[in-house]
This record gives C-alpha cells, structure tokens and sequence, in this order.
C-alpha cells in the first residue's frame, strides 16, 4: 500500500519545487548551499522536531546537516501517536510513504526483524494514517539521499518500559547501516494546551520555558532516561515525543554513542504569543 502524505500543504509545501527550494533554504542559513552526502554503514541516532517547517525546518535542518557528514541508508522512525489510533506501538511493514519528492519504501526486511525481537510491538498501519510526527522528516531525509527505505514505528504508549521495550527490539534488530531518529517537539505551553504553569510577563515566560526545555536536551545529551521520565512526571511537562526520545537516548548508551545538542528555538521567535508556544530542538549522537 501507499500511504499518501498528510502533511504536504500544511506543514510543509505540496509544490515539490516550492519544497525543495525550502529544504535548500535552510541549509543555506546553516552554512551549507552545496551540501555533500557522505555514505557511512555506522549507526546515528537522533531527535528532531516534527513541526510546521515554518517554525522547526532550520532546526531539524541542524540534525540534518550533521547527519550527511555521515549517512546511512536505512532509517528508523519512531515518533508519537498524537491521535490514538492503533495499538500501543505500530510497526508499518509494508508498502511506501509518499510525500511531494515522492515515494520511500518501507524496509519491510527490517521491520519483520524488529517485529520478531517483542510482541509488544504489533504491525499496523491505521496508526500512521493521519500521524504527522515521522512523514515530516522524509523530505529531508529524500533531499540528501533518493537511496533510503525505513521503518515508521508510532507510540501510542510512551512510559518508560515501552520505550526499553522498542529499544531492545531495535538493537536486536540491527548491526550496523542505520540511523535511528526520534521526531519529538519540546514543551507545549499556553491554554490551547492546558498547560500554563507560571504566570509573569512574556519575558518571564519565555526564560522559564527555554529554561526547561533546554534541561530537557541536557537530559537527552546525557542520555539520563531515568532523569528524564522524572522531570516529564515532576512537571506533567507536555513534551509530545519523550517515549521516541528516551528510545534513542537507550540506544546511544548501548551503542556508545556521544550526544551533541545542535539547535534551540521556540515558536515564540515567530509568533511572538506566549498562549501558544512550542519548543524545538535536535539531538544528534554518534
């Protein structure tokens, strides 16, 4: 099966042309105009924001950037179920995604294989019908390689033994020739999100929330899972990909993978309304 993009139109152009000359843009603000793809059979892992290109494009063009320095060819996928629908962690394994700069197949080889590792994890393609979180990073990942096929896996459930449990059966699973990314935003604070735990001027706001979003990156950095679940739980933080987040960050400490936070920024730097403001940032371990 094909599974049409929800996203072209609304988080990023329909327009391929429109959207490539996007893509390009943010590498261009990086410091990149001829970025150059170099192949690597090393394993990355990552966290990237999944917002409207607008807002997050030039920080998840940061995990991009860096990811092409050393890049393999295979990808998984694992972001947050924003809508419910589905079991408590979906494995598409079959068909392709298509988005504007066309189709990438599902790595169905690959999936079967992380399937087989726990049967906590089910195949099911409702769940990513109209997720967003895991189709707004292909168009990056189509901009510097027409080569790649992937596995989307989409938490409905994100508590700390389902992330172990997605972790190992990825680890299981590979050996070498991926990388895996997390697609998660940052906090979502204001009353559109029921969530406006400090009250104060805009500057105040704004200090509190970067505040706690960037400990969060530290957290993800150190690969302090534990740390992390704590805070989220302290705070009732509204981060939409924690679960995503600590799979990656479970991986990189078995991998040995140092992590580097490459960008910060808020959605406050274009809207300048703090009753609607969301975090973004990108992690990259190698």
């Amino acid at each position: 099966m094909i599974r049409k993009s929800v996203a072209a139109g609304g988080f990023y152009p329909y327009d391929p042309t429109l959207l490539k000359r996007e893509l390009t843009s943010f590498f261009e603000i990086n410091g990149s105009q001829d970025i150059s793809v170099n192949r690597s059979d090393d394993i990355v892992c990552g966290v990237c924001p999944h917002a409207g290109y607008t807002y997050s494009g030039k920080t998840a063009s940061m995990f991009y950037k860096e990811l092409a320095d050393a890049m393999p060819n295979r990808f998984i996928l694992v972001g947050p179920n924003h809508y419910g629908l589905g079991p408590r962690v979906a494995v598409m394994d079959e068909g392709s995604w298509e988005t504007p700069l066309g189709q990438m197949p599902v790595d169905t080889e690959l999936a079967s294989a992380i399937l087989d590792e726990s049967d906590y994890l089910s195949p099911d393609e409702h769940a990513h019908r109209q997720e967003h979180s895991i189709e707004v990073q292909l168009p990056f990942l189509q901009y510097l390689r027409d080569d790649i096929s992937f596995v989307p896996i989409s938490m409905n459930t994100q508590d700390l033994d389902s992330a172990i449990e997605v972790a190992q059966a990825i680890k299981n699973s590979v050996e070498g020739n991926v990388g895996v990314i997390a697609s998660s935003d940052l906090v979502h604070y204001g009353a559109s999100f029921g969530y406006k735990p400090v009250r104060g001027s805009d500057s105040e706001i704004i200090e509190w929330i970067e505040r706690n979003d960037r400990q969060v990156l530290t957290m993800i950095v150190e690969k302090d899972v534990d740390g992390l679940y704590d805070f989220i739980s302290g705070l009732n933080y509204t981060m939409c990909g924690y679960g995503p987040s600590a799979v990656t960050m479970i991986l990189a400490s078995n991998f040995g993978l140092d992590g580097t936070v490459l960008d910060y920024t808020n959605s406050y730097t274009h809207s300048k309304n703090t009753d609607l403001v969301v975090g973004y940032g990108s992690v990259i371990f190698r």
